[in-house]
């Protein structure tokens, strides 16, 4: 049965030097798969993969749509993408619409992570402005998962990792070099037998969370539409019928995050009107 095995990192203003120290304490073989958002500019290339592998011992790479979760390596959305946990644990990248004013986004990735992989799941936040990853780690604490954050005495932005406490209270806080090794030991212990969603999340109880919810499930219908696309024959009449399936799942779910998300999603430490 599959431990905690699945690794979820947000990061954005102050996060370079964060993702540094952690991936720094992380051993080498690892069985885990380390996904990694970091908000980039749209139109830049990245050296985030170099920059990282030269700091530990785990190789890095940016993601490839389609491609599995790799225990071992530090998987990296590519800018100008959304990295998102589809059916059969595969990747995938989309240019959906901005989320939190930024794409790639960690909210995303941990709300799909949480979706498809459950209790395997370890989501990290470190240091980055606004609230970006902090619904998705609500999400994943109530699929049963593992939530860390960087120390905000310790990040240069604290605001993402006190987004994630306020909206997970009992979430672990560490400073970032001290992450590593806390997420190397709860990936060799044994993941509870089943779901058991901390009592402090707030599962899927607000609209905003059943929103992130369908858009998950859109996203995962999409890449059961492409994988039944790349069996059939070329010349098939289903390859349309499947591509066309496909498109309209992720044109919903960009309809439901560029235009009825922001309806309803309020930062938690805001005042009540």
């Amino acid at each position: 049965m599959p431990g905690r095995d699945v690794v979820v990192i947000g990061a954005s203003a102050g996060g370079l030097g964060a993702l540094r120290r952690l991936v720094g304490g992380l051993p080498a073989g690892l069985p885990a798969s380390v996904l990694i958002v970091m908000h980039t500019r749209q139109q830049t290339t990245s050296r985030l993969p170099q920059i990282l592998a030269g700091r530990g011992p785990l190789p890095a790479a940016h993601a490839v749509s389609g491609q599995a979760l790799t225990r071992g390596v530090l998987t990296i959305a590519p800018p100008g993408h959304h990295l998102v946990v589809a059916g059969d644990d595969q990747l995938r990248l989309h240019r959906g619409p901005l989320v939190h004013h930024t794409r790639p986004a960690a909210d995303p990735l941990l709300h799909s992570a949480a979706a498809v992989c459950g209790r395997r799941v370890i989501a990290v936040l470190l240091s980055g402005q606004l609230r970006d990853g902090a619904a998705g780690a609500a999400a994943v604490a109530a699929a049963g998962g593992t939530v860390l954050v960087q120390d905000p005495v310790d990040a240069l932005y604290p605001d993402m990792p006190r987004a994630a406490l306020a909206r997970v209270p009992g979430a672990a806080a560490w400073p970032a070099d001290k992450l590593g090794p806390a997420i190397a030991d709860l990936v060799a212990s044994p993941a509870p037998a089943r779901a058991a969603p901390h009592p402090h999340a707030p599962g899927i109880h607000g609209i905003d969370d059943a929103l992130w919810l369908a858009v998950t499930r859109l996203h995962a219908h999409a890449a059961a539409q492409h994988r039944l696309e790349e069996i059939l024959d070329f010349d098939s009449p289903l390859v349309a019928e499947a591509q066309s399936r496909a498109a309209d799942a992720l044109r919903a779910a960009e309809i439901i995050t560029a235009h009825v998300l922001p309806l309803y999603q309020r930062d938690p430490t805001d005042p009540q009107p």
